[in-house]
């Protein structure tokens, strides 16, 4: 009887790991069924690739897709097991293809959030429309100008630091003035560690098991950013989950005593864990981004005199009381459509799965059709949506008044800031309320910038959310008088 011996064990192991990685190798490079889909071989091979771009560049790889569609075409293979399509006709078939086909979410782009049981975190297309239900009578147009006499009563506040800033001389930080009015927790920073958690996971798991105060410098500031925000959400969740308190007898509009109660929702719905999930996912998709539109509508309307006047001028000629007035005003809508397209909403790649049919793609420059096999995650980012030069000319320059008229209205459908279909953003018309009335406001004001340029709002880096130069200081500036 052979006897196996140390070595012979560790040369066995080394043989069985060198034959996999080969294996692996042909397997991807040649054998899978996106081997013919054109790409860089290095992405097609390893996801070390996307790695590269997203933490070592740093937050760079959504513009490197974009070089590689302009050296490779309309479909590229992104990572082993992904596909990016530029081409704008196709976005239909990913995002909204109808209502019997169904589209999961990518559980790879998921896991960087770690809010796995909340609505954005359902990857199954039944669960996600079960879980949206649930919300979407808080999110609804209707809802939202129920919600116009909270939201005007904190236009007022912007109101207020305009005026201290006009009687002290004093600069106002508009990107920091925006973030509170959007929500009380900046959550900028925690977003900085979303490409960390893509793709370093296993990190956030580890030390989510150590003790609360464990933790050092070792520890990234990204991942400790983001346990301290779900600590504090944690203990507000679990508050109302202790109390005994019905909905409307402390806030009509709790969402989350809403859920708790909810007659229709299993008790699996109704967990610590998924309330918590789902209340890290609101705010981080409903206040960063909706502070980044304002923040870039203020900065573009300063930079461009002409278009506070046409603002103004609107106003002035529709005189509106309302929130529900407000939104009639095209100009308004159009400033409002155009922050949305340059702040990129949720800026990563969104991928989404077709779980039970392969997707056909033909490039109309080469004839040559693709089949994309079921089960492959397929995205067009916003970055080439909104800056197709085809649908948005001069696509980096703020310009409203290309939303305006018939053909401003056809180019809604290639709008990617909330989404398409029916995974679109649940709080869009909550956003573009919050929106409209901040533009208002900002119009009372005469204001001049101060030491702040486009880079301190152009969207130069991915990290969830459009992010400006790392350095900046946001966008400054001295209030003159009100007009």
């Amino acid at each position: 009887m052979a006897v196996i011996t140390l070595q012979n064990l560790i040369l066995t192991l080394a043989a069985v790991v060198v034959t996999q990685i080969i294996y692996t190798i042909i397997y991807r490079l040649f054998l899978s069924p996106l081997s013919r889909i054109p790409g860089p071989k290095l992405a097609a091979l390893t996801s070390w690739y996307e790695c590269y771009y997203d933490i070592f560049q740093p937050a760079q790889y959504v513009f490197k897709i974009k070089e590689l569609h302009e050296k490779y075409g309309p479909i590229i293979r992104i990572t082993p097991r992904e596909i990016s399509i530029s081409d704008l006709s196709f976005l239909d078939t990913i995002y909204s293809p109808g209502p019997r086909a169904k589209r999961n979410k990518d559980i790879e782009k998921v896991k960087a959030l770690g809010i796995n049981t909340s609505i954005g975190g359902a990857v199954d297309h039944d669960l996600h429309r079960r879980r949206r239900e649930a919300l979407n009578p808080f999110f609804s147009k209707k809802s939202v100008l129920n919600l116009a006499p909270q939201l005007d009563g904190k236009i007022p506040q912007l109101g207020d630091v305009f005026k201290m800033s006009c009687q002290s001389k004093e600069v106002v930080n508009l990107s920091d003035l925006y973030t509170g009015f959007s929500s009380e927790k900046n959550i900028g920073t925690v977003l900085r560690g979303v490409k960390f958690n893509l793709h370093f996971s296993w990190v956030r798991g580890i030390i989510r098991l150590l003790p609360p105060n464990f933790g050092g410098r070792w520890v990234p500031q990204g991942i400790k950013d983001m346990m301290h925000l779900r600590m504090k959400i944690r203990q507000e969740v679990q508050q109302i989950l202790d109390s005994k308190d019905k909905q409307g007898s402390v806030n009509p509009h709790s969402i989350f005593y809403e859920l708790r109660d909810s007659p229709t929702l299993p008790a699996s719905e109704k967990t610590a864990q998924r309330l918590e999930d789902e209340a890290m996912l609101l705010i981080m998709a409903g206040t960063e981004s909706t502070a980044k539109s304002i923040t870039i509508a203020h900065y573009h309307l300063l930079a461009n005199r002409k278009k506070m006047h046409k603002l103004r001028a609107e106003l002035a000629s529709n005189p509106s009381d309302t929130l529900a007035e407000l939104n009639q005003i095209p100009y308004i809508n159009a400033i409002a459509l155009e922050a949305n397209r340059l702040s990129f909403g949720l800026t990563g790649r969104n991928p989404r799965v077709s779980p039970n049919e392969a997707l056909s793609y033909t490039n109309l420059t080469s004839k040559i059709t693709y089949t994309i096999p079921a089960g492959t995650p397929v995205s067009t980012s916003t970055l080439l949506a909104h800056t197709n030069e085809e649908i948005f000319p001069d696509p980096w320059t703020f310009n409203p008044e290309r939303w305006l008229g018939p053909e401003g209205q056809e180019k809604k459908k290639y709008m990617l800031a909330f989404s398409k279909g029916p995974r679109m953003c649940i709080g869009m018309h909550l956003a573009d309320a919050e929106l409209a009335l901040a533009v208002k406001e900002m119009a009372k004001w005469e204001m001049d910038l101060f030491e702040t340029v486009e880079e301190d709002v152009k969207f130069l880096h991915d990290y969830h959310v459009a992010t400006p130069n790392l350095d900046s200081l946001g966008v400054r500036a001295r209030v003159i008088r009100k007009t």
